[in-house]
């Protein structure tokens, strides 16, 4: 039999999405307002419906979404509605969103129907989603069972959900370049947390000032000859194509602005893609990119100093996984270098960008995670422990390898 699901619409949408996606039965879905000032979250809910071909049928808007009184009278005019318009279906009423008293006036109404009207199999099914724990359970009386729970949203329905359009990704469909390139990035990651850490500031404040106005910056100069293990280094990036150096040499040349990004810090956000991959979430994508939905959330959207760390409406790293979303940023810069304002402020705006903007980013039970190549400060451990944002600092392979696998028991 085919079904109808009837979506309470507020703030969290995503609720409504996952029984709705689980239902190969689904024949369409109804809207219920409690009043009209939530009409953008039923503008996103319709999009996301309609990339998976799910015709939202009809919307019916209430006048209060707190007064018992109006919302019992709306509950009584959806009824009518369905009786009139889909009595050949099975009606799925999810309460997980709106407001209390909307989900209270319509289970009532619903449970009153299927008392004087309906009973039997084809009686209407009310349900509760609770995302955190991942169940779907039935409300009706005497039942006490529960829907399965499945994994049934991509991360860019996921990211619209909470009002955040994907433009540009990179991912498992166009990571060629990144994966040629993956056991360099694995050296350096070994090399910079271990015997080269020493040189990873130096190394990427050149990256960022050839950046500045490449291609005439390319050229750039070291205080004094690398030697050693890092004059190993620096030949392997020359061998790479990445770099010109030559041995004994206090010059370095920096091939293309692309050498320069991976320099300056991209190295750690590959080698953070790289092992998320290899601890088998469902999803992973780097260098995210994309626009805010709502205007309010513009003022975050602010351009950094440098050519290299773009906006706020860029991320690093992003995991879905079972309908949750995990945020990474991840940095190379040494934190503690100076007390100078303008390094504070870059300190404040990473921890600001993870508290706000992952949060907005994944919901309600948002995850986000600070993958950091040195230490971080005092403030900065803090802030993070305030926000409930996970640390992963001096990282190595396996630090962040273990930090990705917690995250993904926590989110199984």
């Amino acid at each position: 039999m085919k079904t109808l699901h009837i979506n309470l619409v507020s703030e969290q949408i995503i609720p409504n999405l996952i029984p709705t996606f689980s239902d190969s039965n689904c024949s369409g879905v109804v809207l219920v307002f409690g009043d009209d000032k939530l009409k953008e979250k039923g503008e996103t809910l319709k999009e996301i419906y309609a990339e998976r071909h799910i015709p939202v049928l009809e919307s019916i808007t209430g006048t209060s979404s707190h007064n018992l009184y109006q919302l019992n009278k709306q509950a009584a005019k959806l009824l009518d509605y369905l009786k009139a318009n889909h009595a050949d279906k099975r009606w799925v009423l999810n309460v997980t969103c709106g407001t209390k008293p909307m989900a209270l006036a319509m289970t009532l109404a619903f449970y009153q129907h299927n008392e004087h009207h309906a009973k039997g199999e084809n009686s209407a099914l009310i349900i509760y989603t609770d995302t955190q724990n991942k169940t779907i359970s039935v409300l009706n009386e005497n039942v006490g069972s529960q829907l399965p729970y499945q994994s049934v949203l991509t991360l860019e329905e996921l990211l619209a959900a909470n009002g955040f359009t994907v433009t540009a990704s990179t991912g498992s469909e166009n990571d060629n370049d990144l994966q040629q390139r993956a056991d360099l990035t694995t050296y350096l990651g070994q090399q910079f947390s271990g015997p080269c850490k020493g040189m990873l500031s130096s190394l990427q404040y050149l990256a960022s000032e050839a950046a500045k106005h490449f291609p005439e910056s390319s050229k750039q100069e070291m205080p004094s000859a690398p030697h050693g293990a890092y004059a190993e280094v620096y030949l392997k990036l020359t061998n790479a194509k990445l770099i010109d150096w030559r041995s004994g040499s206090k010059e370095i040349t920096f091939c293309s602005f692309d050498a320069c990004r991976y320099l300056a810090g991209l190295w750690l956000e590959e080698l953070t893609y790289l092992q998320a991959l290899a601890c088998d979430f469902e999803e992973v994508a780097m260098n995210v990119e994309g626009v805010w939905a709502a205007k309010a959330e513009q003022k975050f959207a602010t351009d950094y100093d440098s050519p290299l760390k773009g906006k706020n409406n860029e991320f690093d790293v992003l995991v879905r996984h079972k309908n949750q979303l995990l945020t990474i940023e991840c940095k190379a810069q040494n934190w503690g270098a100076n007390k100078q304002e303008k390094d504070v402020s870059t300190n404040q705006d990473t921890m600001h960008k993870l508290d706000n903007l992952g949060s907005k980013l994944g919901g309600l039970y948002a995850r986000n995670l600070l993958i950091s190549a040195t230490e971080l400060t005092d403030a900065m451990h803090a802030r993070a422990k305030t926000n409930h944002i996970k640390v992963c600092q001096t990282s190595n392979l396996f630090k962040i390898k273990a930090a990705l696998q917690d995250f993904h028991n926590e989110m199984d």
